[in-house]
């Protein structure tokens, strides 16, 4: 291997640039680094060695900004219940540049070289519209503790269905004793059935029955101590990724020897929805105890959907649940403010790698380059959002897999309507929102 360059050029400084800005609240400024590359090539019949000096320059990675409007009595402000929320986004460039140092040799010539190069951000910003829906779902569902609120519609639909569920938990012991003199009998034929059987019932039965239950005796406690107030309610959601990129050999690092690079990044993308509320629970005419037990002519679309036989079906690979009750909910008060914020956070790993031609060999090595972004941007709302009407993601179908799978297969294995499914077909397709299969 060839010797490195006994001599380096002094390199210029560069003094490091402030950010500039054009009023008092926004600015944009270059990320700037310099690079450069250094090598030298020697004839080994001469002995005579060229040095040259391939690259020296500034490149702008990406410029920083930022852009907001001034607040300063913010915090008071939130203090006293109001509306402190104000535009907002940032964009931050910074980069680490690759350095490294390199050798090449060829039976007439060898060549060694060192400088510093950059990859770049492997910038990938996905779409937010489920991370908001995941967020809203998050801020509606603490809205709703603050409230104590309930929907009971469609488990008062379902109340005829009791006396046979009460009767199959009274038989269920008596049951269970002639399902296993009959899995002796078939050989295991029909354990299938019968543990599926026990599954839809509590699935679609006990488990939602109780909660109904829980919920109504909770909801009827709220009404009778609940009180005008406002609250804050928040709700986050974030998701990470990674990917990556081979850039072919682009550039001269020594003679002979192409420099390329591999980018591996890291990705964060996150959505906070904010809402401060002047809940109305006592003092507001039109909120009443239909109301606030899901009652009202408000949980109709809601109470129809889940009341729809094989619903759940649907709600397994599309919204249409959520949107529906997000689409006829009625506020018991007024929003002051709703703020979104979206942020996205970029890592690439810029790491180097040599391609020799021409009859050459060599090699490179040296220190990976670093590249970060982060972007944020907070937006003012007139009112709460609404959860989109869309079909659902791989990762949201394959969330709750191993529920959803159980449940399919209990249905499966009731044989064209047997005792099992037959007891629970309305029941099966009236609990898309019950939190067991969706």
């Amino acid at each position: 291997m060839a010797k490195k360059p006994k001599f380096y050029p002094i390199l210029p400084y560069d003094k490091r640039q402030k950010r500039k800005h054009t009023d008092p609240t926004a600015g944009s400024v270059p990320c700037l680094y310099r690079k450069y590359a250094y090598y030298e090539v020697t004839g080994k019949a001469t002995g005579s060695t060229t040095k040259i000096v391939a690259d020296d320059r500034s490149v702008n990675m990406g410029n920083s900004s930022k852009s907001k409007s001034n607040n300063p009595g913010w915090r008071l402000l939130i203090a006293k219940g109001g509306d402190a929320t104000f535009p907002y986004s940032r964009e931050l460039y910074s980069y680490k540049p690759i350095g490294y140092t390199c050798w090449s040799d060829s039976p007439v010539d060898r060549s060694t070289g060192f400088g510093t190069t950059h990859g770049g951000h492997l910038l990938l910003d996905m779409d937010n519209q489920v991370l908001k829906d995941q967020a809203l779902a998050k801020l509606k569902n603490r809205l709703n503790g603050s409230i104590g609120n309930a929907q009971l519609a469609a488990p008062l639909a379902e109340s005829r269905e009791i006396h046979r569920l009460v009767k199959q938990v009274n038989g269920l012991t008596l049951d269970m004793l002639k399902a296993a003199l009959a899995i002796k009998k078939t050989k295991g034929k029909s354990a299938a059935k019968f543990f599926g059987d026990v599954w839809l019932g509590f699935g679609f039965g006990v488990r939602p029955m109780i909660d109904d239950i829980t919920k109504a005796a909770n909801s009827i406690l709220d009404y009778t101590t609940r009180e005008d107030r406002h609250v804050r309610v928040a709700g986050t959601a974030s998701r990470e990724y990674t990917s990556g990129r081979r850039d072919a050999p682009f550039e001269i690092a020594c003679y002979g020897l192409a420099l390329g690079v591999n980018n591996a990044a890291h990705h964060r993308q996150s959505v906070h929805i904010v809402a401060g509320i002047d809940l109305k629970l006592r003092t507001a005419a039109s909120y009443s105890v239909l109301d606030h037990l899901g009652l009202d002519w408000d949980g109709v679309p809601g109470a129809i959907w889940e009341y729809l036989p094989f619903t759940w079906v649907v709600d397994y690979v599309a919204t249409v649940g959520p949107w529906v009750d997000d689409m006829f909910f009625t506020l018991p008060g007024s929003v002051k403010y709703v703020s979104q914020s979206e942020k996205y956070q970029n890592e690439t790993i810029n790491d180097p790698f040599g391609v020799p031609s021409f009859g050459y060999s060599g090699k490179i090595s040296g220190t990976p380059g670093k590249a970060n972004y982060v972007s944020f941007t907070r937006t003012k709302l007139a009112t709460l959002p609404t959860r989109a009407l869309r079909f659902k993601t791989v990762d949201e179908i394959a969330k709750h897999g191993l529920t959803k799978i159980l449940n399919l297969g209990s249905v499966l294995a009731q044989k064209h309507g047997g005792p099992g499914l037959t007891k629970y077909r309305r029941t099966v397709g009236t609990r898309a929102q019950s939190g067991i299969i969706s």
